[in-house]
């Protein structure tokens, strides 16, 4: 998960970018989907409002992002797999399959390769391995959660 300190994630965000200031808005407009849709699934408070605003987001600011438009066509792919890979993950977390346990608890931050994807596109493949890295130590390397508590919850 991105830090709450929406400075240090923008900063981040045109790090990742090269500046690129359209495409770390692009990314900023996925974590607040990927959020909204992770606060629909998990919370009965508040829903009909983070629908609204889930889809006002979609269907309002995703499709006039210049970035989105621009890249469409290879951004729409890796969205695609990061949906069908967090909808798995939630379906494997009650798997009998310790495996599929153990990946679910890895998928359900595919979003992470949006991150990387973008990061390719404005700075190639060097690029998006650094980035990638500095994405993990921002969102993940401090994490104490383990497989067996993320079942739990």
């Amino acid at each position: 998960m991105l830090p709450s300190d929406p400075g240090a994630v923008r900063t981040a965000l045109l790090r990742w970018t090269l500046g690129d200031e359209v495409a770390a808005d692009f990314l900023n407009e996925m974590a607040e989907i990927a959020r909204l849709a992770d606060d629909i699934v998990d919370e009965d408070e508040s829903r009909q409002r983070n629908v609204a605003w889930l889809l006002v987001r979609t269907m309002t600011h995703l499709p006039v992002n210049p970035f989105f438009v621009r890249y469409a066509a290879a951004l729409a792919p890796i969205i695609n797999n990061v949906v069908v890979q967090w909808q798995l993950s939630d379906e494997w977390r009650s798997s009998r399959d310790a495996l599929k346990r153990q990946f679910g608890f890895v998928m359900r931050e595919a979003v992470g390769s949006i991150v990387t994807a973008v990061a390719a596109i404005v700075g190639g493949h060097e690029h998006a391995k650094t980035v990638t890295e500095e994405f993990f130590e921002l969102c993940h390397a401090g994490s104490k959660e383990t497989v067996a508590d993320w079942i739990r919850d």
